[in-house]
């Protein structure tokens, strides 16, 4: 008898024990698809607010600035956009809308580019961080580019050849030729 009673408990028990895994991971699924709908939304927002002010062709205001330092490099611990702006001041390249111009066809391509939010979560170790803003509107569109994954405002995507061949024009030949070793022949 008892041995039939402490079975029918370990079932019970098995059983609530399989039903809250369950439940843990069906609510788990469904954040990820929300915040994954969330981020797809404000990708497209940003990447539409930069399209709509290149097409306008009125890039006076705009300026480009990079901050980077070698993927060779390591590190005592993660570097955030910020820690690399502190880092690397002597690798900073700052483009102004007249020389953006010349290159408004590159602009565009990254304009309409359809970049894919990613949720698998990763650290943020930056090694090149590029920002377009006005003085205007301040921050139009960020870039972190870091040893395997790349963000945009805030945002985890998939790799995308042009958020790395915007910046070949304007990038010294080192900077380039570091580039290409690291992630191939990207432009």
């Amino acid at each position: 008898m008892k041995i039939k009673r402490i079975i029918k408990i370990g079932l019970v028990i098995f059983i609530l024990i399989a039903v809250t895994i369950l439940a843990i991971c069906v609510k788990n699924y469904i954040s990820q698809k929300r915040e994954l709908k969330e981020s797809k939304m404000q990708l497209k927002e940003s990447m539409q607010n930069f399209s709509m002010l290149i097409e306008s062709e009125n890039l006076d205001d705009l300026t480009l600035t990079i901050y980077y330092m070698s993927f060779f490099i390591l590190t005592r611990g993660y570097l955030s956009a910020n820690d690399l702006i502190n880092y690397t001041c002597d690798n900073k390249i700052v483009v102004s809308g007249e020389l953006l111009k010349e290159h408004i066809d590159l602009l565009k391509q990254l304009g309409s580019v359809n970049l894919e939010p990613v949720i698998k979560k990763s650290y943020l170790d930056a090694r090149l961080y590029y920002i377009f803003e006005t003085e205007e509107d301040g921050k139009i569109l960020d870039v972190v580019i870091c040893l395997g994954s790349t963000f945009v405002n805030g945002i985890k995507v998939k790799y995308n050849k042009v958020l790395y061949n915007v910046l070949i024009p304007f990038l010294t030949e080192d900077a380039r030729n570091e580039l290409e070793m690291y992630f191939g022949h990207i432009y």
